[in-house]
C-alpha cells in the first residue's frame, strides 16, 4: 500500500503562525494598557522603569493613535490577519507581514527620536512582526498561491470590518487629555503670575512644575487633567515652569515656554499648554509656530512677534527662577501646601483629600 500524499493536506508554517499569534496577543495587552493609562489617573505601567524604558510615555504620545484608532488595535487586527493567512498557508501572509515589519521599524524610530522612550511590550510586537516577515518570506515557495477569495475574506474583510466598528463605535477616550477648543473649567492667574485652572474656591491646590520637552511631564499633565475632570469644584492646578535652560540670551532659549506665554497673551494659555505636551517632547528645540497658531486658533503674526520679543524671554526667566527658588530640579514635581512631593506622594494626597 502506498503512503498517503502528505502534500494534499499541507500543514501551516508554524514559525509564521506563532510569530503572528504573538503580535496579536501582545497587541491586545497593549490595548488594555492604552485604555487603562488614559482612563485611570493613578495608573502606572509596571514597565515604566526609567526615562528611556517607559511604556506610559509611549502610550501617551501623539502617535499612539492613528486615523482615529489606537495603534495597539491596529496591531491586534493586523496580527489576526497575519495569523489567519499563516494558518491557511496563504501567500497573503508575505505582504501583510512586510507591512507589519515596516511599520515596526518606523514606530521604533519614532520612539527613539521623538518620544524619547521605548515600550517593552511594543518592542516585543516589533520583533515578532519582523521575525514573522522573515519566516513568511523564507517559506514563500511553500505557500498556497494565488490567494483565493476565501483567503481574502478571512484574512482581510473580517479585520477591516472590526476596524470600522472600532473607528465608529469606540468613544475616543484618548481625547479627554487634550484641550484645543474651549477649556471646560475656570482659569486665572495667581499672585505669582502663574496660570491656574480648576476650582474658583478650591479644597486643594496643586502647583505642578513641568517642562514641555519632558515625556514624563506629558504623562503627569494628562493625568492631572483627568483628576481635574473628576473633581472640578474641589481641585485647582497651578502651572509651574521648570525649563531645562535659562530663558534669556538666545532665540532657542525656552522656546516652548515662550510659546505658552504668548498664547496666554491671546487668552489661550491652557490650550497651548495641551498642544505643547502633545508635540514638544522629543522634538529638541524646534517649534512650529505656524502649526501651533493654526491648531490652537491664534494670530500667527502676533505669536511670532511675541515669541521673539526679549521681554517674553525675561518673563519666561522669572518663571524659571520661581522653580529654582522652590528647589524644584526634576520634573514633574508637585507642591501642596508648601511641601514638595513626588508624583506618587501627590497622588496619595489627592486620594486622601478629594
Amino acid at each position: 500500500m502506498s503512503e498517503p500524499n502528505s502534500s494534499s493536506r499541507p500543514r501551516p508554517e508554524w514559525a509564521t503562525v506563532v510569530g503572528s499569534l504573538v503580535v496579536m496577543l501582545v497587541s491586545g495587552v497593549l490595548q488594555a494598557l492604552h485604555v487603562r493609562t488614559y482612563l485611570d489617573p493613578a495608573a502606572t505601567s509596571f514597565c515604566a522603569v526609567s526615562g528611556t524604558l517607559d511604556c506610559d510615555a509611549v502610550t501617551l504620545s501623539r502617535f499612539s493613535v492613528f486615523l482615529g484608532v489606537p495603534l495597539p488595535a491596529w496591531g491586534a487586527l493586523g496580527g489576526y490577519a497575519m495569523f489567519v493567512a499563516a494558518w491557511r498557508r496563504s501567500v497573503l501572509v508575505v505582504p501583510l507581514s512586510a507591512i507589519a515589519a515596516l511599520a515596526s521599524v518606523l514606530l521604533l524610530l519614532e520612539e527613539l527620536f521623538h518620544v524619547g522612550a521605548v515600550c517593552l511590550f511594543c518592542e516585543v510586537v516589533h520583533v515578532a512582526s519582523i521575525l514573522t516577515f522573515v519566516f513568511a518570506f523564507r517559506a514563500r515557495e511553500r505557500l498556497r498561491r494565488p490567494a483565493t477569495r476565501a483567503d481574502a475574506i478571512a484574512t482581510l474583510a473580517i479585520p477591516a470590518l472590526l476596524l470600522a466598528i472600532v473607528r465608529v463605535f469606540v468613544p475616543p477616550y484618548w481625547v479627554a487629555v487634550l484641550w484645543l477648543g474651549d477649556v471646560p473649567f475656570p482659569t486665572g492667574v495667581d499672585e505669582a503670575g502663574r496660570p491656574w485652572i480648576g476650582a474658583e474656591n478650591p479644597v486643594l491646590t496643586v502647583v505642578e512644575y513641568t517642562d514641555y520637552g519632558c515625556p514624563h511631564c506629558r504623562i503627569g499633565s494628562s493625568r492631572m487633567r483627568m483628576r481635574l475632570a473628576a473633581h472640578p469644584d474641589e481641585l485647582r492646578i497651578v502651572r509651574g515652569q521648570q525649563p531645562r535652560m535659562r530663558c534669556s540670551g538666545s532665540r532657542i532659549s525656552c522656546p516652548y515656554l515662550r510659546v505658552a506665554l504668548c498664547a496666554g497673551d491671546q487668552g489661550k494659555f491652557w490650550q497651548m499648554d495641551s498642544w505643547l505636551f502633545a508635540h514638544a517632547p522629543g522634538a529638541g528645540f524646534d517649534v512650529d509656530l505656524e502649526a501651533a497658531a493654526r491648531d490652537v486658533g491664534l494670530d500667527h503674526a502676533e505669536l511670532e512677534r511675541c515669541w521673539a520679543d526679549p521681554a517674553t524671554m525675561e518673563r519666561a526667566d522669572v518663571l524659571g527662577q520661581d522653580a529654582r527658588t522652590a528647589k524644584v530640579r526634576e520634573t514633574p514635581a508637585y507642591i501642596i501646601d508648601g511641601e514638595k512631593l513626588s508624583p506618587q506622594e501627590m497622588y496619595d494626597v489627592l486620594d486622601e483629600r478629594l
